[in-house]
C-alpha cells in the first residue's frame, strides 16, 4: 500500500484545504531550482506546528522546513514527503524599560520586515541585518551573520520556545544554542525553533537607518544582488586553516577567485564574477549542472590549495 493512502489521509483531516498537493515550489526559493512537492502547508501558529509534527513524528512522514528560501539548494525534481512553508508571524512587547525592549519575535518573522519594523521604533539588534532574505526562523537555525561590525542574528536571543523531536515544546536559553560560526546546536538536534524572546536597546531610528543603509550599500557593492542566488555557497575557513596554509584571508571567495573560477560557468549556473562565493542561476538552471559546478570549484580549490571547502548551503 503506498504511504500516501495511509499516512497523508490523517494530514488531510487534520488540515483539509490547508494541505496541497503536488504544489510548485520554484518561487519558494531564491537559487530558483525547479521541484515539485508531493504534499505542501503551511504552518501559521505554535498549535499547527504542534498538530503538523506530531503526525510527521508519528508516522514517520519525511518532511522538509522552508522559511524564506535562502541557503537551500534543490537536487530532487519531486520532494517526497511534506513540504513546511514557515509562516508563523507574530510580535509582541514581554517587557520594556528605559533602556530596552524585550520583543517576542516568532520563526517566520521575514528578516526584511523585522529589521525595518525594529528601526521605525527604535529598537537596536537587527539593524546590520538589512538586505538579509529569509526567516528568523532560518537566521538561528544558520546562525546569520552580518561582519562590518560582526554582528549575530542571535546576539540578542535571551530564551526560545522550541520543539523536539517527539513533538513537545520546552523553552530553553541562548547558551543552549552552542551558536558558532555559521551553527547552532538545533542543526546537530533536529529541533525547531519556534519563538524566541530578543532584547533590543532603545536608539535613535536615524542612526539606525543609516547603520542599515551602510550595511545594504557595502552587500549591493561587493555581493550580486537582485539575481537568483542563494546566499554565500560555502562556509570560510578556519583561523587555524587560514594561518596552516600562510593565506591572507580565510574567506572562500578569495579561495575560488584565486582559484581562477570568477564566471566559471556550466549551463545556466555560474559562480558570481562580483563575489565568488555566490553561486547565480542565470536562467533555468539544471540541478545536474549545479552539482558539476559545486564539484568543479571543490576540487580545483582542494587542488590548487589542498583545501576541501564545506557547503554552506543546505542541500536536499
Amino acid at each position: 500500500m503506498q504511504i500516501r493512502n495511509v499516512k497523508y489521509d490523517v494530514l488531510d483531516r487534520e488540515f483539509g484545504d490547508r494541505l496541497e498537493k503536488d504544489k510548485d515550489l520554484a518561487a519558494f526559493f531564491t537559487l530558483k531550482m525547479n521541484t515539485v512537492a508531493e504534499y505542501f502547508f503551511e504552518p501559521i501558529s505554535i498549535e499547527d506546528w504542534r498538530k503538523v509534527m506530531s503526525i510527521v513524528y508519528e508516522y514517520d512522514i519525511p518532511f522538509l522546513i522552508v522559511g524564506g528560501g535562502s541557503n537551500i539548494a534543490v537536487f530532487q525534481k519531486r520532494i517526497l514527503g511534506i513540504v513546511l512553508r514557515n509562516r508563523f508571524i507574530s510580535k509582541s512587547i514581554e517587557d520594556e524599560s528605559g533602556q530596552f525592549v524585550d520583543l517576542k519575535l516568532s520563526s517566520g518573522y521575514p528578516m526584511s520586515m523585522l529589521v525595518q519594523e525594529t528601526i521605525d521604533q527604535g529598537l537596536s539588534g537587527f539593524e546590520y541585518h538589512y538586505g538579509l532574505p529569509g526567516t528568523l526562523g532560518g537566521a538561528i537555525y544558520m546562525n546569520s551573520k552580518w561582519t562590518r561590525p560582526l554582528s549575530y542574528v542571535s546576539d540578542s536571543l535571551l530564551i526560545a520556545t522550541i520543539m523536539d523531536r517527539d513533538g513537545s515544546v520546552r523553552k530553553e536559553s541562548r547558551d543552549y544554542f552552542d551558536f558558532a560560526y555559521d551553527y547552532s546546536k538545533l542543526q546537530d538536534t533536529g529541533e525547531i525553533f519556534l519563538e524566541g524572546v530578543f532584547r533590543l536597546m532603545k536608539y535613535d531610528a536615524s542612526e539606525l537607518q543609516k547603520h542599515a543603509e551602510e550595511a545594504l550599500r557595502y552587500r549591493k557593492d561587493t555581493q550580486p544582488f537582485g539575481v537568483a542566488t542563494g546566499g554565500c555557497f560555502f562556509q570560510n575557513i578556519s583561523q587555524s586553516e587560514q594561518e596552516k596554509y600562510s593565506l591572507p584571508t580565510g574567506s572562500a571567495g578569495y579561495l575560488i577567485d584565486k582559484a581562477g573560477l570568477k564566471g566559471k560557468r556550466i549551463g545556466c549556473f555560474e559562480v558570481s564574477k562580483k563575489h565568488a562565493n555566490f553561486i547565480i542561476n542565470t536562467g533555468n538552471g539544471k540541478a545536474e549542472d549545479l552539482r558539476k559546478l559545486v564539484n568543479t570549484v571543490k576540487s580545483t580549490v582542494q587542488q590548487v590549495y589542498g583545501i576541501k571547502l564545506k557547503e554552506e548551503v543546505c542541500f536536499v
